[in-house]
């Protein structure tokens, strides 16, 4: 019966004080200062501090990183995000940086293999017919040289 009491209350203890699941760095540099719109960790406006405070709130009830970025987006709206969603006209924001650097590194390696690429030296000019020759000789010989 001891023991029972005892498990109930360390079980009473454990869910009164849960363990923070994240912290104030971890989620100030993936969110944005809504006025300034540099991240929140480089903010030091009076939004920011309301912010950071908002954050410390729900870290202290122990939510998650991904619930309390849930809160800020439906405090502050998708633009509190630093990093733009992963659907919609936002996912442009992903794709196209990746295209372009995967078109410049063919880019380059193309331009590095033509640059690279030894040319062969041009074939020898087949010799001339004797006849060919002896007409080309007395072509050149009718000039005045």
């Amino acid at each position: 019966m001891v023991a029972a009491i005892v498990a109930l209350a360390a079980l009473a203890t454990s869910a009164a004080a849960c363990a923070p699941q994240t912290n104030l760095p971890d989620v100030e540099d993936e969110v944005m200062c809504t006025i300034c719109g540099t991240l929140l960790e480089e903010s030091d406006s009076p939004q920011a501090e309301g912010e950071r405070s908002l954050i410390r709130k729900l870290i202290a009830e122990c939510q998650t990183k991904d619930q309390i970025k849930n809160v800020l987006v439906a405090q502050y709206g998708p633009r509190v995000l630093a990093t733009p969603s992963a659907h919609g006209f936002d996912l442009a924001a992903w794709i196209v940086p990746g295209l372009v650097i995967a078109l410049a590194i063919i880019g380059l390696a193309v331009g590095a293999t033509r640059l690279t690429r030894r040319s062969r030296p041009p074939d020898p000019p087949a010799p001339l017919d004797p006849s060919d020759e002896a007409r080309l000789d007395r072509d050149i010989s009718s000039y005045d040289l």
